[in-house]
C-alpha cells in the first residue's frame, strides 16, 4: 500500500477519534497508540524500519492523537493492555519506565480506565489481535484494526457485534482497574530497583 493511503487512512482514524464519546482498545502486544511517549512511540518506528526522515512526523501524530481523552470535553477511554507489554523491552529501559508511569498518570484520569489482561488468564480474542471500538452518541460503534501498513474500518453491524462479544470476554478475564495500576506500580519499582 502506498503512502497516499496510509495518510488517508490515518486521516479518516484521527476524524473518528475526533468525533467519538467512548474509545475501547485491546492491545495485547503494545502500549495502546493513544498511551505511547513520544520516545516509546520513536523506539517502535525505529526498531520497525521506518524510514528516520518520517518518524518525526509521525510521532506527532501519534501524540495527536491523545486530543480525544485531552480535550475539553474527552471521549471515555477504557484500554486493556496484555500484561507481557509491561516488561516488553523498547527503546531503553529509561524509555519504558517513563512509558509505565505515564500509564499511571492517566489511570488518574477520570475518563481514562486501564486494565491490565494477565497472562495466566489463558486464551482471549485479544490474543488475535489489537483492536479498537470507537463509539459515538449519535451513531453505530467502529472497529478499528490496524496492522503494519495499513488500516481497515469495520462499519456493519454485525462485525461490530462479533468485537463487542470479544470485547465482553476480554473484560472477563482482565484485571480490575486497581489491582492494574498497583501491577503497573509493582513493575515499575522492580525496574527502578534493577537499574
Amino acid at each position: 500500500m502506498g503512502m497516499p493511503e496510509q495518510h488517508r487512512q490515518l486521516a479518516a482514524l484521527l476524524e473518528i477519534e475526533r468525533e467519538s464519546t467512548r474509545l475501547i482498545t485491546v492491545s495485547p502486544l503494545l502500549i495502546p497508540g493513544l498511551l505511547q511517549t513520544a520516545e516509546y512511540a520513536r523506539g517502535i518506528m525505529t526498531a520497525g524500519g521506518v524510514p528516520t526522515s518520517e518518524i518525526d512526523t509521525r510521532v506527532a501524530v501519534r501524540l495527536g492523537r491523545r486530543d480525544a481523552i485531552n480535550r475539553k470535553d474527552p471521549a471515555q477511554l477504557r484500554a486493556f493492555i496484555g500484561e507481557a507489554v509491561l516488561n516488553q523491552l523498547i527503546g531503553s529501559p529509561e524509555i519504558m519506565l517513563d512509558q509505565l508511569r505515564e500509564l499511571l498518570k492517566y489511570a488518574d484520569q477520570a475518563n481514562v480506565e486501564i486494565r491490565v489482561i494477565p497472562a495466566r488468564c489463558g486464551w482471549h480474542p485479544g490474543l488475535e489481535g489489537p483492536f479498537d471500538l470507537v463509539g459515538f452518541d449519535d451513531r453505530t460503534s467502529v472497529v478499528h484494526l490496524e496492522n503494519r501498513v495499513s488500516g481497515l474500518f469495520l462499519h456493519e453491524l454485525d462485525e461490530v457485534k462479533a468485537y463487542e462479544s470479544a470485547l465482553d470476554r476480554v473484560q472477563e478475564v482482565a484485571m480490575s482497574p486497581e489491582g492494574s495500576v498497583e501491577l503497573i506500580a509493582d513493575v515499575i519499582n522492580r525496574m527502578e530497583t534493577t537499574s
